[in-house]
């Protein structure tokens, strides 16, 4: 379990991290690769039921070249962190 929380952490700080770089290099010369983003995800739609309740759900998700460069740094991270910092 504490290994999953670690996991997701470095994901998590990873995923931010690279948001951030990508957000600053925009416009820079040279760095500007970093920031090309991709977005999917579908949008808002309303589920009607019986006429009670209404639900409306939609989803985006944007990822850009420096989040993955960093979320797989934070994979390798992992894998040599991990059985020092949890052993048994």
């Amino acid at each position: 379990m504490k290994r999953t929380i670690y996991m997701i952490f470095l994901i998590g700080c990873a995923s931010i991290a690279g948001n951030l770089l990508g957000n600053t290099v925009i416009g820079t010369e040279g760095l500007n690769w970093l920031s090309y983003s991709k977005k999917f995800g579908f949008d808002p739609g309303t589920f009607d039921f019986f006429d009670v309740f209404n639900i409306t759900f939609g989803f985006h998700f944007a990822v850009n070249i420096a989040q993955l460069i960093l979320i797989i740094a934070a994979i390798i991270i992992y894998t040599k962190t991990a059985p020092k910092i949890f052993t048994k």
